[in-house]
């Protein structure tokens, strides 16, 4: 009987707290509401032995500056360090990782349940995560690069041609890790027919379809065209075919022409020569995404807390 994980990861933007919050309406699936995003850079730190509680409070200090702890205490349901260590059934990277998914999604050692996490960084990471649980499963769930493009630019600023020369590389290297149980899915085709997609992912869980997956108890987004709305929004999609510039399509596809093929989804340049955008252009596109996510922090925290914030998103990265 499979019991976890089970690893939702995407492009950001590709509706990955959409599928998490369909998922873990299944009775027996457990995934905690915030990205943890840490897991990789934990493997490569050494704190010594956590079973040493002091150890474990040095490596809860360090941890705690990831932002999925911050939104956590935001809603005042930070998981304390006693309480996490004492859910540990080992203190190596496995047995931590997996305590704190298990109180997060509520999904207690020796249920039947599956526990799990959506994050979408992960999705260049799953040849280390089968390696850290060869019992590990994924989903990984793609969207036209058209749109996520225009909503990324909508929600945080980001430069549409740097954002279509990651998801190439990077939606493109997830596509093709050759790792076991991985199953993959179009956002378009979640939105077209819910039922059979869900039925999927029950099955690559060895369960039943569940009507209730159906059924969020939340808005999955607070941003972009269907910020606040609850459930399934079937028009959700190929809106850069109303909404692009063809002079940006030409190019977007220039990038991603050959991945956008393999996945089944139309271009309206096919002949467009493959390309490839400069480490240089990239790195200053970088620089430009990161003042407007910094701008959008301010929006909404405030520069108080969006130095906060930013300061604490680059410590965790160090």
């Amino acid at each position: 009987m499979f019991t976890g994980p089970l690893f939702i990861v995407g492009a950001p933007r590709s509706g990955t707290k959409l599928l998490r919050d369909l998922v873990k309406q299944h009775p027996l699936i457990g995934i905690p509401d915030y990205e943890t995003e840490f897991l990789p850079r934990l493997v490569k730190k050494d704190f010594g032995d956590l079973s040493d509680s002091r150890r474990f409070n040095d490596f809860y200090a360090w941890v705690g500056r990831n932002m999925y702890f911050r939104y956590m205490e935001d809603e005042g349901r930070l998981i304390s360090a006693d309480t996490w260590y004492r859910a540990c059934q080992s203190h190596d990277v496995k047995g931590i990782f997996e305590a704190l998914c298990r109180i997060d999604g509520k999904v207690p050692y020796g249920s039947a349940g599956v526990w799990g996490d959506k994050s979408p960084n992960y999705r260049s990471h799953l040849p280390l995560l089968k390696q850290l649980w060869p019992e590990a499963r994924f989903v990984h769930i793609v969207r036209d690069v058209r749109d996520v493009c225009m909503s990324s630019h909508k929600a945080w600023g980001k430069h549409v041609l740097r954002n279509a020369q990651r998801w190439a590389d990077e939606v493109g290297e997830c596509c093709h890790a050759g790792v076991p149980d991985y199953l993959q899915l179009r956002y378009e085709d979640l939105l077209e027919d819910p039922t059979r997609e869900l039925t999927r992912i029950a099955e690559h869980c060895g369960l039943d379809f569940d009507e209730r997956m159906l059924n969020p108890q939340r808005p999955s987004e607070n941003l972009g065209d269907t910020k606040g709305q609850v459930g399934i929004v079937a028009t959700n999609s190929q809106k850069w075919k109303t909404r692009m510039d063809a002079a940006i399509q030409q190019q977007v596809e220039a990038v991603c022409g050959g991945l956008l093929d393999e996945l089944g989804y139309e271009r309206a340049f096919p002949d467009e020569p493959a390309r490839r955008f400069s480490k240089g252009q990239m790195t200053r596109w970088k620089l430009e995404d990161g003042v407007a996510l910094f701008k959008f922090r301010v929006r909404d925290w405030g520069v108080r807390g969006a130095i906060k914030h930013s300061i604490a998103q680059a410590e965790s990265v160090l």
